[in-house]
């Protein structure tokens, strides 16, 4: 039986010059609208079905930019009695209700928000993204590789979704570059507090990277003559603009080279040591 506002698989039953048939079994054989031109009667395919404003029954192709249980960076078209409306890539915009509003939302805005079904099975939008995602670690561990969509920012550093299912914390000493809300990034679990709650990288935390980044600065080192004009004291756009990496990290590598005896560090400049040899 196939669902409203979800994606379902139909099958091919006729092809006619204006049209391209889908038996959607209860309710009837549909026009798909947005239908492939390489389509054949018998095949397969992935249609979302759907009341329009006049509460016919439509199918379309078109494959939305998020489905239930996914966190999507949404544009507002249009406002109307019972909330506002978001371009989620379908024919039917997908409703924003007043009451999942966190905070007032205005036309030509895009937002951060979940997807879920309500009671009466509609896929709607909510901006209250702590209603319907953990900010408790549950199986994820220090070191995981996760997927990112930068969600807020407070006076610690920016939210950010993780998976689809957690919410986590990015510090502002933490950032390797300029985030902005929308930005789908891979991340790394930095660590959990003993509350529960993530702490997020978007460094790599291995040593290897680590390493690589040493190396890095040695050879721009290298390239410059012996001395470059950033160090410690530099400001975090500086430094991410010359070796895209956080300050943090920046530091934390200059400090290895300064101990390995390979680099000195002066206010205004790290210079390489040579070796006696």
């Amino acid at each position: 039986m196939p669902k409203l506002d979800h994606i379902n698989q139909l099958t091919v039953c006729s092809i006619t010059p204006k049209n391209v048939m889908v038996d959607c079994m209860e309710y009837g054989h549909l026009p798909l609208r947005d239908a492939p031109k390489s389509l054949e009667k018998g095949d397969k395919i992935n249609a979302f079905l759907y009341r329009d404003a006049a509460d016919r029954i439509m199918v379309t192709a078109a494959t939305p930019k998020a489905k239930v249980g996914q966190c999507a960076y949404l544009k507002v078209v249009s406002e109307g009695e019972f909330g506002a409306f978001l371009d989620w890539g379908l024919p039917k915009d997908l409703l924003l209700p007043f009451a999942e509003q966190a905070y007032p939302v205005r036309v030509g805005g895009l937002y951060v928000v979940y997807l879920y079904t309500d009671n009466s099975g509609r896929t709607v939008a909510s901006t209250f993204l702590h209603h319907y995602l953990d900010e408790d670690h549950g199986d994820l561990k220090k070191g995981d590789a996760v997927d990112l969509l930068i969600a807020g920012k407070s006076e610690l550093g920016f939210k950010a979704v993780i998976n689809h299912r957690q919410l986590g914390l990015i510090y502002h000493g933490d950032l390797s570059q300029p985030l902005r809300f929308g930005l789908k990034i891979k991340g790394w679990i930095k660590a959990i507090r003993e509350d529960g709650k993530i702490d997020l990288s978007i460094n790599n935390l291995d040593n290897n990277a680590r390493d690589q980044l040493e190396m890095r600065i040695l050879k721009q080192l290298h390239q410059a003559g012996g001395r470059i004009d950033i160090s410690d004291k530099s400001s975090p756009e500086v430094i991410f603009s010359v070796f895209k990496v956080s300050k943090k990290n920046f530091k934390r590598a200059i400090g290895s080279l300064y101990k390995q005896r390979l680099i000195k560090i002066e206010p205004t400049y790290i210079e390489q040591i040579e070796s006696d040899s």
